[in-house]
């Protein structure tokens, strides 16, 4: 008999994490029941605004005996029951548990969830539907993660291994010695990689809440991501640490859609032109960007950081193929930029004072006319149009790593300009 386990939405800001609750119970579950394969962290919707940073569910899948599915079962109520931060207002766990082959009907439902708002009804009636028994713990919001993480087809996968920390300390400062992260990176890159961010020289590994993980390494060879855990000098005790396969880092999150397609919280791409200049807002940089269906606010947030000043040099009348996710920003509908690619830009024309007509000297203004610095030849101020380089070249420009959403699929990998390429 096949059993399949979601877990979701157990953490909160003030500590616990759903990989640790989950990596605690693939090793409890594993004595009595045989893994299929290695625990899935599933990254769904990042533009829902009530998820917790990353919107990961967990899923896991054994072969077990009929006569021990009831004791998973209560194995992993308990669990959820016990580590769950069910304290705050937001944390809200769903469980469920599916016997047997996932049916496609599910799947659909996943992908849906990846891409679009899902509702806790939603996922009540499908998980009827396909036969799926689940728990709600408070509003149970977690059994759309749940259901989703157990459906998710995981055509395409990366890896991560978590590393956990000793309970004593949880909510003090990781202590790892940056330097050996940057060491490692270096031998494994790019099979393991956005261990480090090499322009700011700062590392990524390690996370900045009160929750149990004491680093997390990414990669698309488990062999590589084991090599970066290994050459890592921890100055703390490491509890136990987890591989999970997941769907981080494949782009599955976009869609290829029209601008008057977009709703809020879609991930999407879309071709346009820019209709306008650049504004900026507290550090943040907007424009527009339409096709023949609408019209959308484009932005480029401050933590994407040097990402901006290449947005600060598209023109009216370029156009462009964007990548991202749509939320509101105050009170208006905007994507939220993760990647771009200059098709056609427009050519740039600066005006500038002419040589002097008499001896090819240069110009000075004078007022209202200009005169020549060598020979003294007046002439009426006039400006010429001068065409100029783009500084934009024909090639996929992609936040800095410490701004990409988990989902992101950085350049560096094989497939990471494909979902843009797509709409050339």
């Amino acid at each position: 008999m096949f059993i399949h386990i979601g877990i979701d939405d157990t953490d909160s800001p003030n500590g616990m994490c759903t990989t640790y609750l989950g990596a605690l119970l693939y090793r409890e579950l594993s004595r009595i029941a045989e893994p299929l394969d290695l625990p899935r962290l599933i990254r769904l919707n990042p533009n829902i605004p009530y998820k917790t940073r990353g919107n990961g569910a967990v899923a896991m899948s054994f072969g077990a005996d009929e006569t021990v599915i009831p004791q998973i079962k209560d194995t992993v109520l308990f669990y959820v029951s016990q580590l769950a931060d069910l304290e705050h207002e937001n944390t809200n766990p769903g469980v469920v548990f599916l016997e047997g082959k996932i049916p496609n009907e599910l799947r659909e439902f996943s992908l849906k969830a990846l891409g679009e708002h899902v509702t806790i009804r939603e996922a009540e009636r499908t998980a009827r539907e396909v036969g799926a028994e689940y728990f709600k713990f408070k509003l149970g919001r977690g059994i759309i993660g749940s259901l989703a993480a157990i459906g998710y087809p995981l055509e395409r996968f990366t890896y991560e291994l978590l590393a956990y920390r000793e309970p004593e300390n949880w909510g003090t400062p990781r202590r790892v010695k940056e330097e050996s992260v940057f060491l490692a990176d270096k031998w494994t890159y790019p099979f393991s990689h956005d261990n480090v961010d090499p322009h700011k020289r700062i590392v990524l590994i390690t996370p900045h809440g009160k929750d149990p993980v004491l680093a997390g390494i990414r990669g698309i060879d488990h062999g590589r991501v084991l090599q970066v855990f290994e050459r890592v000098e921890f100055e703390e005790p490491v509890a136990f640490y987890q591989l999970y396969k997941t769907n981080q880092n494949t782009d599955d999150h976009l869609t290829p859609k029209k601008i008057g397609e977009l709703r809020l919280y879609d991930s999407a791409v879309v071709r346009g032109k820019v209709a306008g200049p650049y504004w900026e807002h507290g550090r943040h940089v907007f424009f527009e960007l339409e096709d023949e269906t609408g019209r959308i606010r484009v932005a480029a947030f401050e933590p994407t950081k040097k990402f901006r000043n290449y947005v600060r040099k598209l023109l009216p009348g370029d156009e462009i193929i964007a990548a991202g996710g749509v939320k509101e920003h105050g009170g208006v509908l905007t994507l939220n930029l993760e990647k771009f690619y200059p098709v056609k830009l427009v050519p740039k024309v600066e005006y500038r004072k002419p040589k002097c007509p008499k001896c090819g000297g240069t110009m000075k203004s004078k007022g209202d006319y200009l005169k020549c610095k060598r020979c003294g030849y007046k002439m009426p101020r006039e400006l010429v149009p001068v065409k100029v380089p783009r500084d934009l070249e024909k090639k996929i420009y992609e936040v800095p790593p410490d701004a990409r959403k988990h989902l992101s699929r950085p350049l560096v990998l094989p497939g990471g300009e494909e979902k843009i390429l797509e709409l050339l």
